[in-house]
């Protein structure tokens, strides 16, 4: 145990020595404070309306003059398009000639009062026999919000795997790793020791990140199961860069591959329908993508966290076999 912890130790001051290992560390707190003064003007760029075909054309022509409106075929179309990134109102006209607003609930101020406003001038000033009612799906933090905070939970797990490599570059750069593969210290011990910085660190800046945000209110506990099982893919592939790399600049170009399997996943969970998401299921870091944005939303169970984390176990298992022996014989 002494051993890992001065492992541990020597991992630290070798980081603070080194200002690219610093900046690795504080990357994602600094991201978070940027993205928190981001947040709030994101909404409020313009006002969009979806609307149905059940509108007449000179109600929409009245929405026209207060922003953009959409046209959609069904209420489930316009009810699809309200859950979706941006921020914008649904309107839709029932069959008793009442107005209904259809919201997330996450909007900002104008995306809410304004549709308000515009119907209550069209029932009262024009005389149109309508009513309004307004509903709200529930969802409370900005899609923005939820989709910022996760990216950058993933990019803390991965900075703990990139923090694991660039040290173990350093020692091979410094002629110390020879000196501790041959000292009394079994491998064991050395790749646990190494391995502590990439675990602590994370989880450190994951709850940081959650209080910078606002998004503290979610279950802690499946945030750190999350989290610690997450890290196995970014561990593995931190000691891959350290023992292939022969100096930084080559450890650096060898993390591209880890930012475009990140990258994909991300993108990929975003953009592309729920159907079509099947061609993610290979990568580690989607699973960790859509369980965090879950848990954000906390719209999500143990059970199908236990899913989540049964799949990400497995690809990072099949991973590390991939990989080990190659890892085992250059630390030897």
């Amino acid at each position: 145990m002494k051993r890992i912890l001065a492992i541990f130790k020597r991992d630290i001051i070798s980081s603070l020595r080194e200002f690219m290992l610093i900046y690795m560390m504080v990357a994602p707190i600094l991201l978070a404070i940027g993205l928190r003064f981001f947040i709030p003007s994101v909404g409020s760029a313009s006002i969009q309306f979806a609307v149905d075909n059940s509108v007449d054309k000179d109600i929409i022509d009245i929405f026209n003059r207060y922003g953009n409106v959409e046209r959609y075929d069904s209420v489930e179309d316009v009810k699809k398009r309200v859950n979706s990134i941006d921020d914008i109102a649904g309107v839709i006209v029932d069959e008793k000639n009442n107005f209904k607003l259809i919201l997330e609930g996450n909007e900002s101020h104008d995306t809410e009062e304004i549709p308000k406003k515009i119907i209550r001038s069209i029932k009262y000033e024009d005389g149109l026999n309508t009513g309004h009612s307004i509903t709200d799906i529930g969802i409370k933090n900005s899609p923005i919000a939820t989709i910022g905070t996760t990216s950058l939970i993933i990019m803390a797990i991965v900075m703990g795997g990139i923090v694991i490599g660039l040290n173990i570059i350093e020692e091979k750069e410094s002629g110390t790793i020879r000196s501790l593969i041959v000292s009394p210290m079994s491998k064991i011990e050395f790749i646990l020791g190494k391995s502590v910085i990439g675990v602590i660190l994370p989880i450190i800046q994951v709850y940081i990140i959650l209080w910078i945000l606002g998004m503290a209110n979610v279950n802690i506990y499946m945030v750190l199961i999350l989290t610690l099982i997450s890290m196995l893919l970014t561990i593995t592939m931190g000691f891959l860069i350290g023992v292939i790399s022969g100096n930084q600049i080559a450890g650096i170009a060898n993390l591209k591959l880890l930012f475009l399997i990140v990258s994909l996943s991300i993108i990929g969970a975003i953009m592309l329908p729920q159907s079509k998401q099947f061609l993610l299921y290979w990568a580690p870091p989607y699973w960790s993508f859509i369980g965090f944005r879950d848990i954000l939303l906390h719209n999500i169970t143990w059970y199908q966290l236990f899913i989540y984390c049964l799949w990400i176990l497995g690809l990072s298992t099949i991973i590390f076999m991939l990989v080990r022996k190659k890892i085992n014989n250059r630390l030897s």
